[in-house]
């Protein structure tokens, strides 16, 4: 378990970043990179959501791009209906919560593949609602001209607004990694049955991970919704959960600093080899192989090591003490 001290340094590094970027990325690069590192920060805090459930939890879900629709329709639908944005945004958050933990429920009996299974017909019947309920959800056109905070594609001015959210979303799971319920969570992923016999409550625990990963996605779902100003079914589809899977995996499962680094090899490296076209999807496929086969611990493993060899490197080593000279 991290101490106070070092669980103060990582926020502390969290915040000063966060303020770094918002001061200088819009001088340094044109607005349609800004935009791009503003799509990142979304697939960040979606990453984040399933690295709760998936890498600290150990259980497969595909739900994280049904939770993500749930809460930017949610959103978009209680501003149609007259609802300001500080009210329309904790209440998408509240009700994508909610189903997170209808869903925790069924699947408490479950595991390995048939959880995976389960939780892929959940994102189907939810992708099929988003195109279904046209009357609520504007049907395969999506909906459009949602008010947001009144900043939709406004990307220079929403990068620091999705800085603070990411930025709180990932010192809440620096948080609760430290925790005794970050504990219990690990102990529950490495020996379910020892972990019972421990006393942890198990059936708790499912259901809490459930619902943490819906509410960092409903909450992605808002700033989304704020961004863009509208929503499309497309972006939800449950095919979608894919991306965010390969983020975790590569990143480094289980390791808070394993979502930023997956988000931003999915979102960025695609503008920097956009000449490849359809080819780096090809790529991509191949990094994540090799990392599954040489880096169980993803990018994060491969940072986190190198950066443990410079600081050994640069740590000065044990001085010698003078031996005394022989008397004659």
């Amino acid at each position: 378990m991290m101490t106070d001290d070092r669980i103060g340094w990582k926020l502390a590094t969290i915040a000063g970043l966060a303020v770094a970027v918002t001061l200088g990325l819009p001088w340094l690069v044109d607005s349609y990179y800004v935009h791009v590192v503003d799509i990142t920060l979304i697939n960040f805090i979606i990453a984040i959501g399933l690295n709760l459930v998936l890498g600290f939890g150990g259980q497969i879900s595909f739900a994280q791009s049904a939770f993500f629709g749930i809460g930017a329709y949610t959103f978009g639908a209680l501003q149609a209906q007259g609802w300001p944005a500080l009210a329309a945004a904790p209440s998408a958050v509240l009700v994508t919560a909610s189903i997170g933990a209808l869903l925790g429920w069924p699947a408490l009996r479950l595991r390995g593949h048939y959880l995976a299974l389960a939780t892929i017909a959940f994102s189907l019947i939810m992708g099929e609602l988003m195109v279904d309920l046209d009357m609520i959800t504007g049907g395969a056109n999506g909906m459009m001209n949602i008010r947001g905070i009144g900043l939709a594609r406004d990307d220079i001015a929403m990068l620091p607004v999705l800085l603070g959210v990411t930025g709180v979303g990932l010192a809440g799971s620096v948080v609760f990694a430290s925790s005794p319920a970050g504990l219990r969570t690990r102990a529950f992923r490495d020996n379910a049955i020892a972990a019972q016999a421990a006393g942890v409550d198990i059936r708790a625990l499912k259901i809490g991970l459930f619902v943490a990963s819906a509410v960092y996605a409903g909450v992605a779902g808002v700033c989304y919704c704020c961004l863009f100003g509208y929503i499309s079914p497309d972006v939800f589809a449950w095919g979608t959960t894919f991306a965010y899977l390969a983020m975790c995996v590569v990143g480094g499962l289980g390791s808070n600093l394993g979502a930023p680094l997956g988000a931003a090899l999915y979102t960025l490296v695609p503008e920097w080899l956009r000449f490849l076209q359809e080819a780096y999807f090809v790529i991509f496929g191949t990094v994540v192989i090799v990392v599954i086969a040489v880096m169980p611990g993803g990018m994060a493993g491969l940072v986190t090591g190198l950066f443990d060899r410079i600081c050994r490197a640069l740590r000065p080593g044990p001085v010698a003490k003078p031996t005394p000279e022989a008397t004659p």
